[in-house]
C-alpha cells in the first residue's frame, strides 16, 4: 500500500525572508490596498496550511467603473455578441478538406497553436461515446458549430435539431450535406438561451458541448438550463459538456504559466502572471455545485452526475474540464446506490484496489478523495507560488510540485480497472461533484448485475466548500483596469516590510457578506477561481 499523497509540498530554497503574520500586519496590508484609487474595499486573511505554513490572501473589490455600475446586463449582451463575431469570422474562412471534421480555431492555451488532429479526434470520440451511452433518438444540440458532434451522432437518431448563434456555422453544416440535410435533421440560428423554436417535450436529450464557457453569467446559464428542461420529454436528459471548473482554475493557470516560463525565471514573476490570468479570465467558469444543486431547484431533476473527462491525451480539455449529465424525472437502472464511503487511503493504490476487488468481490465500493494525477502537481505548484517564502525559480517550483504529487492516480486507470477486474466486471463511476481544488475525485465501483443490463447510478456526496458564487462573470475582467502586478507594486511602496505583502491576490466580482453586513470569511476562502 503506497503512502498517502502529501497535502502540501515541502519548499526548497526560497527567495527571501518571510514576515511574521499578525493581526496588525493583516490590517496594515488592508490599509495599503485600500489606499489605491482603484480599490473599493479589501479583506486580508491568514491561511493555515497542513505543514504549519501560514500565508496571506488579499481579497480585493475593485472600484467599479461607470459601465459596470450603470448596466451590467448590457455588458453581458455585448460579451455574447463579441463571441458571435469571433465565430462568424472563423466560419467565414474557406471550407476545409473534410467538412465533417473542421477543427480550425481549436487552440491550445499552452502553446497558442492549433490542437493536433489526434488530440481533437480523441476529444470528439470520447464525447460522442458518452452522449450515445445516454440513449436518445431525438436530440437537440445547442451551439453545434461546424458539426463535430452532429456528423457523428445524427445517423443514430430519428430527429436531430441543431442550432448555433452564428449563421455561418449553420450554413457550413448545410453545405457539408450538399445543401440537402438528411431527413430528420433541422438546423436553425439562435443564441443558446433562445429555444422558442423547439416545442416543449419534443426531444429526448439536450446537448450543449464546449459552449458554456462563452455564456456571460449565471443568469444566462439558468435560462439555457430551464429552456432545455422544458424541451426534453419525460425521462430524458441534459448533457452539458466540456465545462471549465473554477475549483481547479488556479492549478490550471499555474501549470500553464510554468510551462511557458524558462527554468530560471523568478518564481515571483510567474506568480504575478498566474494571478493576472486568474483575475482577468475571459471565459465562464461553472462550479460543479451549480449542477449538483439543480435537484433542489428544478422539480424534474432526478439525478446529476459530474464526470471528469475520459481519455489519455494530456490536453487541457481532458485534464481540466468536466461533463454534467442531468437525468429528468427518473434514473435509468432504478434507485441510485450509495456505498459505504471510505477514504482513498483505505486502498492507497490501483494495485491494492485490484486485489481487493478480486478477493472480496463487493457489490459496491466507494472511495473518496482520489489524488488526481492530471492536476495535483499543478495545484501543488500553485500553492508554492502563493507563499511569500516561495522557491526562487520556476524550475524549483516544478520539481518540488512533481515530487509532492507522486502517487497520484490517472483517472483512466480506474475506468480501465473496472473493465478487467474479473467476471462479472465492475462499472466504474467517477465524480467531481465535491469540486475539490486539488482536483481529487471520488470513485464508486458497482458490480455489474449477473443477469446483464446496466449497473445502477451512484449517489455521490456533493458537499461543497463553504457557500460561494458558483458561476463567474467573465465580462467583469474586460471593464476593469486594476492590474494585479501594479497593485502589488503599490503595496510594496507603502509597507516598510516588503515581505508583508500578500501571497495570493484575488480580485472580487463582489464582496460576499453575512446577514449582518460583515464580510463572509467562509465564502471568501472558498473562492477557488482566483
Amino acid at each position: 500500500m503506497s503512502a498517502p499523497v502529501p497535502a502540501t509540498p515541502a519548499a526548497p530554497r526560497t527567495e527571501g525572508p518571510v514576515a511574521e503574520i499578525t493581526e496588525e500586519s493583516l490590517r496594515a496590508l488592508e490599509r495599503a490596498l485600500e489606499a489605491h484609487p482603484g480599490v473599493e474595499r479589501s479583506v486580508v486573511l491568514a491561511d493555515e496550511h497542513a505543514d504549519g505554513t501560514r500565508t496571506r490572501t488579499a481579497y480585493v473589490l475593485p472600484r467599479r467603473n461607470e459601465a459596470v455600475a450603470a448596466d451590467g446586463t448590457e455588458l453581458g449582451r455585448q460579451y455574447v455578441a463579441e463571441w458571435q463575431g469571433v465565430y462568424d469570422h472563423v466560419y467565414a474562412q474557406p471550407e476545409p478538406e473534410d467538412p465533417t471534421f473542421d477543427i480550425r480555431g481549436w487552440l491550445s492555451s499552452y502553446t497558442g497553436a492549433e490542437l493536433s488532429e489526434e488530440d481533437m479526434r480523441d476529444w470528439v470520440d470520447g464525447t460522442v461515446r458518452r452522449i450515445r451511452g445516454l440513449g436518445a433518438r431525438r436530440l437537440l444540440e445547442v451551439g453545434c458549430g461546424t458539426g463535430l458532434l452532429l456528423h457523428r451522432l445524427v445517423g443514430g437518431t430519428d430527429r436531430y435539431l441543431a442550432s448555433d448563434i452564428s449563421a455561418g456555422a449553420v450554413e457550413r453544416i448545410r453545405a457539408s450535406f450538399g445543401g440537402r440535410p438528411p431527413e430528420g435533421l433541422e438546423l436553425f440560428q439562435a443564441p443558446a438561451d433562445d429555444l422558442s423554436a423547439v416545442p416543449p417535450g419534443s426531444v429526448d436529450g439536450f446537448v450543449v458541448n464546449s459552449v458554456s464557457q462563452y455564456f456571460p453569467d449565471e443568469e444566462y446559464l439558468d435560462r439555457v438550463v430551464r429552456g432545455a428542461v422544458d424541451a426534453v420529454a419525460e425521462g430524458g436528459f441534459l448533457f452539458v459538456g466540456d465545462i471549465r471548473s473554477p475549483a481547479v482554475n488556479r492549478a490550471f493557470a499555474a501549470g500553464l504559466e510554468l510551462s511557458r516560463a524558462p527554468e530560471r525565471a523568478p518564481a515571483e514573476k510567474v506568480q504575478v502572471l498566474v494571478e493576472r490570468r486568474c483575475c482577468t479570465g475571459t471565459e465562464l467558469l461553472i462550479d460543479p455545485v451549480y449542477f449538483a444543486g439543480l435537484a433542489g431547484r428544478l422539480p424534474r431533476v432526478a439525478h446529476v452526475a459530474v464526470l471528469p473527462r475520459r481519455g489519455r491525451r494530456a490536453t487541457e480539455m481532458n485534464r481540466y474540464r468536466y461533463d454534467a449529465v442531468i437525468r429528468l424525472d427518473a434514473v435509468p437502472g432504478g434507485e441510485p446506490v450509495e456505498p459505504a464511503w471510505e477514504p482513498w487511503s483505505a486502498v492507497g493504490s490501483v494495485a491494492e484496489l485490484r486485489r481487493r476487488l478480486a478477493e472480496e468481490r463487493p457489490a459496491a465500493l466507494g472511495l473518496l478523495g482520489v489524488p488526481n494525477a492530471r492536476i495535483l502537481a499543478d495545484r501543488m505548484a500553485a500553492e508554492l507560488l502563493a507563499r511569500p517564502g516561495r522557491p526562487a525559480t520556476a524550475g524549483e517550483v516544478v520539481r518540488a510540485a512533481a515530487e509532492a504529487a507522486r502517487g497520484a492516480v490517472e483517472p483512466e486507470d480506474l475506468w480501465e480497472l473496472g473493465e478487467d477486474a474479473g467476471a462479472p466486471p465492475y462499472t466504474v463511476r467517477l465524480s467531481w461533484a465535491r469540486s475539490l481544488p486539488d482536483g481529487a475525485f471520488d470513485v464508486a465501483l458497482v458490480r455489474t448485475p449477473d443477469g446483464g443490463g446496466p449497473a445502477p447510478e451512484v449517489r455521490f456526496p456533493a458537499e461543497p466548500a463553504p457557500p460561494r458564487r458558483p458561476v463567474s462573470r467573465p465580462w467583469y475582467g474586460r471593464v476593469e483596469n486594476l492590474h494585479p502586478a501594479k497593485l502589488r507594486a503599490h503595496v510594496r511602496e507603502r509597507l516598510a516590510d516588503e515581505a508583508a505583502g500578500p501571497g495570493r491576490l484575488v480580485l472580487l466580482e463582489d464582496l460576499p457578506l453575512t446577514a449582518d453586513g460583515a464580510p463572509d470569511l467562509g465564502a471568501l476562502r472558498s473562492l477557488h477561481w482566483a
